[in-house]
Formats: structure tokens, C-alpha cells, sequence
């Protein structure tokens, strides 16, 4: 692996950060996938129940965010304060409305087909003094039909765009024919975050997200023996693995790389995947090194998991951590 001048690379995204604003700010961004919602049941528990070994809790708060690839859309507005369409679907249900409302509210344009014979995938979590208790799914995973599809399809094609995301969460969005029209005109603008089963699916994309679990799951569905093998076998340009602790690696033709993980304070990781997928499109894509981009992905990402549950950093708290960080690394010099 390549070293890189971390230092050096904060301090120039730090100085110039404005610009990379603006070019944000001029990309058309379209984002795909099994979009969900989260809802979070915040409260106390002290006692243990009569009836089955388990905690009483009662509950404080009640609140819901975009989940799935609908965090990436979110991820996307909030870093990238730009032109954000969502395709994904829904069940026609209680959830699917307030998804789509809370969308609406954040700018993201959220073109959600319903299917009637699924629900909204939804997942709840009942949290007590901070530690989660249980985590309740309601889902369909299985392939969704062909007319739906072709509803998403039509839909799709009336616009275009500078950057398509491919959010893969495995609960039945991504059809072989979605796949093949999108990769059609937008191969090379195509950033995926797959699942390591529909892997195929996404062969000849301009770069894929997994983390490291799913990695090495790809590696075994090929038989192969290194991670950058990866990036050949499915012809990508881009080969980014997420490492939690250990980091961001990242492979091309010319390029091997690490970035170390930034984060100080870890207190959950649900969507840091998003958030690097997210960033390291945005700054692609608006022509920023690759090195650039990771660390940018890197910055964001750690924001997010400083953060309890599911949840996107906007452009100021990004600005603010890149400020501590060239102070810290700074420091460390001198």
C-alpha cells in the first residue's frame, strides 16, 4: 500500500472547501435501492419482566429516519447540497407515506413505486440507556416484479444525470433488467455499495463499495485469493473496501492506498458505509483526486458514527472536524 500525506490532503481539502462546495452543489445525483425506513423507541428500563426473562422499558421517544438507500439519498443532500432524485419501493402502508413525506421535507425527490404485495421494509430498534435491546424487521426480500421494475425503468430514463448510486441492501430492488438498462448509458458513472450475492448484477460499474466482511464473501464466490483481484473479475475501475477500525482501502489500475480511520469517538456504525459511498461519489465525480476523496469519505464517515443510529453530516460539521483534524495533525508535527 501507498502512503499517503494525510495531513497535507486535510488542509487542502480544508482550504478549499468552498469550491468543493459549489461543484457539489452542480451534480445531478440519482440514487437506487431497497430504500427503508428506521425508527428508534428511546427509553429507561430498571426492572426485568414478570412474564419472560427480558427488560421493561418504557419508552421516552419515538422518531423515524430514512434507512437503506434512502439514507444515501439523504447522505447525498446533506453533504452534497445538490440535485438528488430517489428510486426505490414501497408497500402501500403507513411507513411508505412517512418515508416519502420525510424525503420531501429534507429536498430529495423520492420516486417510489408501490408494490401492493410487500410492505415497506422497516426496521425498529428499542434502545434503553443507550444500548439497543432488540431490533424488529418487517421486509419481502424476494425480486420484485417485472412491472414494477418497468415502472422504475421509465421513470429513470426521463432525466439524466452526472453520478448514479446503487444502494444493495439484497431485499429484491435490484433486477437483472434494472441493472442492464442502468449500466447501459451509466456504467461509468455507476458508484455501487453491493451485496455480495447480487455481486454480478453490478459488473463493469465505475467503482463498488463493500466492506471488508463482504469482501471476502466476494472472494470466495469467485474462488479467488486477493482482494484486488476483485476489481478485475467484475471490471471495475475503482475498488474501495471499508475496514471499520482499520480504514479505507483503496485499489485501481495504478493506485493502492490506505486511509486510516478517523473517527475519536465510536458509538454506532449503522450507515457509515453509506456515508463513505456517498462522499467518495460526490467528490469523484465533482474531479477530485481519489486520495482527496477518501479522505473526505473518511472525515464524514467519522462524524456519523460519533452519532447514535442512522445518521447523515451536513457541510458544517464536515468543515468543523476538518478544521480539528489539520489542528491535531499539526500538532503531531510540530
Amino acid at each position: 500500500m501507498d502512503e499517503i500525506e494525510l495531513g497535507k490532503i486535510i488542509l487542502e481539502i480544508l482550504e478549499d472547501f468552498e469550491n468543493i462546495k459549489v461543484k457539489f452543489s452542480k451534480l445531478r445525483v440519482a440514487v437506487l435501492g431497497d430504500v427503508m425506513i428506521d425508527t428508534y423507541y428511546l427509553g429507561d428500563s430498571t426492572r426485568i419482566s414478570p412474564e419472560a426473562p427480558v427488560p421493561v422499558v418504557n419508552i421516552a421517544h419515538i422518531y423515524s429516519v430514512p434507512g437503506g438507500a434512502a439514507n444515501v439519498a439523504l447522505n447525498i443532500k446533506k453533504i452534497g447540497n445538490c440535485k438528488v432524485k430517489l428510486f426505490g419501493i414501497i408497500g402501500n402502508d403507513e411507513n411508505g407515506k412517512i418515508l416519502k413525506q420525510k424525503l420531501q421535507e429534507y429536498g430529495i425527490e423520492p420516486l417510489l413505486a408501490i408494490d401492493e404485495k410487500r410492505p415497506t421494509t422497516s426496521k425498529i430498534r428499542v434502545v434503553a440507556r443507550g444500548q439497543q435491546i432488540i431490533r424488529i424487521d418487517s421486509e419481502k426480500s424476494d425480486e420484485i416484479p417485472k412491472e414494477v421494475a418497468d415502472k422504475i425503468i421509465k421513470e429513470f430514463e426521463k432525466d439524466e444525470f452526472d453520478v448514479v448510486i446503487l444502494s444493495d441492501y439484497a431485499k429484491g430492488f435490484f433486477t437483472k433488467e434494472i441493472c442492464e438498462n442502468i449500466k447501459s448509458t451509466y456504467s461509468k458513472k455507476c458508484v455501487c455499495d453491493p451485496k455480495p450475492q447480487n455481486i454480478e448484477l453490478f459488473e463493469n460499474v465505475y467503482a463498488i463499495c463493500p466492506n471488508e466482511k463482504e469482501a471476502i464473501e466476494i472472494l470466495k464466490i469467485f474462488g479467488l485469493k486477493q482482494v484486488d483481484e476483485i476489481k478485475e473479475k467484475i471490471g471495475v475501475e475503482k475498488l474501495i473496501i471499508t475496514q471499520g477500525e482499520k480504514g479505507i482501502s483503496f485499489y485501481s489500475e495504478n493506485k493502492r492506498f490506505r486511509i486510516p480511520a478517523l473517527a475519536k469517538e465510536v458509538y454506532d456504525v449503522t450507515g457509515a458505509g453509506d456515508t463513505v459511498t456517498s462522499a467518495f461519489a460526490l467528490c469523484s465525480f465533482a474531479g477530485l483526486e481519489d486520495e482527496v476523496s477518501l479522505t473526505f469519505a473518511s472525515i464524514s464517515a467519522a462524524i456519523k458514527v460519533s452519532h447514535r443510529g442512522t445518521y447523515a453530516p451536513d457541510q458544517r460539521e464536515i468543515y468543523e472536524n476538518l478544521k480539528i483534524f489539520s489542528e491535531l495533525m499539526r500538532s503531531k508535527q510540530s
